[in-house]
C-alpha cells in the first residue's frame, strides 16, 4: 500500500540513477526512486517537479563551487 496515496502499489520498473530511464526500478540500495522524490515533495510540501528543480539549481550552484567532485565517477 502506498503510504502517501493508500493506493495499491506498483509494480517497481525504474531508476533514476543508471541511465535505464526507468524511474521506479530499484537495482540497488543505492538507487534513487521516482518514489523517493515523491516523498520528499510530499513532506516538503512541494511538487516533485519543484523538487527536481530545486535539485538540478541545487547542482548547478555546487558543482560550480566543488567541480572536482563532479569529476569523479562513483566516489562520495
Amino acid at each position: 500500500m502506498n503510504q502517501l496515496t493508500g493506493e495499491p502499489e506498483k509494480e517497481s520498473t525504474m531508476c533514476l540513477i543508471c541511465g535505464c530511464m526507468q524511474a521506479h526500478k530499484v537495482m540497488t540500495d543505492a538507487d534513487i526512486t521516482y518514489e523517493d522524490v515523491e516523498k520528499a515533495a510530499h513532506q516538503n510540501g512541494v511538487s516533485v517537479d519543484e523538487i527536481l528543480e530545486t535539485i538540478g539549481k541545487t547542482a548547478e550552484k555546487d558543482r560550480l563551487e566543488h567541480s572536482s567532485e563532479y569529476s569523479k565517477a562513483g566516489t562520495a
